[in-house]
């Protein structure tokens, strides 16, 4: 079994309604994933469930994780059509509202017109990424993969996420319809493409501890009040 804080992820049990799972279906289904993924606009229902007592909050607390707020929300689906290769990585890569000279923020990109930026260590450490599955995802059907422990080593190089999975043990993160993967964002991750693709519809939201420091803020209007601490380094 998965343990969040030596492992860097950690699988939580269903706690969504069936009606919200075909809801999110149905909002799906009006996406278009050509390019695999799309920032994903926060109807009332993902606002529900992104929300405190919503499951992507529960499955937060379950773990132990101080309070966050989420800030982007993406949407995945692999079916015969598209499905794609992940390799390894970390995801080092947040989405703000705009372009700004911040220091230790560079490498700018702007995907489907949201600006994105590397972010430094000392945030990076502060966000998890949640992946609500809305079909079953065995290992057939392209589940995640992770490198357990090697959140803690920081930030790396692609050359050294390479070669630490590589050398490192790694495990498929399988998971039934309706639970939650949580992920560090330093984790080292990929996926394969599904052997026998139908659906592997998964809401995904990244979540933040911490603020922004000055200047920058986030893509995703926060939802209501928040209660964040300030960007340490430790």
């Amino acid at each position: 079994m998965l343990d969040f804080g030596r492992d860097g992820a950690a699988l939580v049990a269903r706690t969504i309604a069936a009606a919200d799972v075909d809801a999110l279906r149905a909002e799906f289904s009006g996406l278009d994933f050509r390019a695999g993924s799309r920032p994903f606009s926060p109807s009332g229902l993902v606002r529900k469930l992104i929300g405190t007592d919503g499951c992507f909050g529960q499955a937060m607390r379950s773990i132990g994780h101080p309070p966050a707020r989420a800030v982007r929300i993406l949407a995945f689906d692999k079916t015969p059509d598209n499905n794609w290769n992940l390799g390894w990585h970390q995801d080092r890569v947040i989405a703000v509202k705009h372009k700004l000279p911040v220091e230790g923020f560079g490498t700018w990109t702007v995907k489907n017109g949201v600006p994105h930026v590397e972010a430094p260590e000392s945030l990076l450490k502060h966000i998890v990424f949640l992946r609500l599955h809305l079909d079953p995802c065995p290992a057939e059907n392209g589940a995640l993969k992770i490198v357990p422990g090697s959140a803690e080593l920081g930030k790396l190089t692609d050359a050294e996420s390479k070669r630490i999975a590589s050398n490192w043990p790694s495990i498929i993160c399988e998971a039934a319809e309706g639970e939650i993967l949580v992920v560090k964002a330093l984790t080292l991750h990929a996926s394969e493409p599904a052997a026998t693709p139908s659906h592997r519809r998964v809401l995904h939201v990244d979540f933040c501890s911490c603020e922004l420091p000055e200047g920058l803020s986030w893509a995703l209007e926060p939802s209501g009040p928040q209660n964040q601490r300030r960007l340490q380094e430790s």
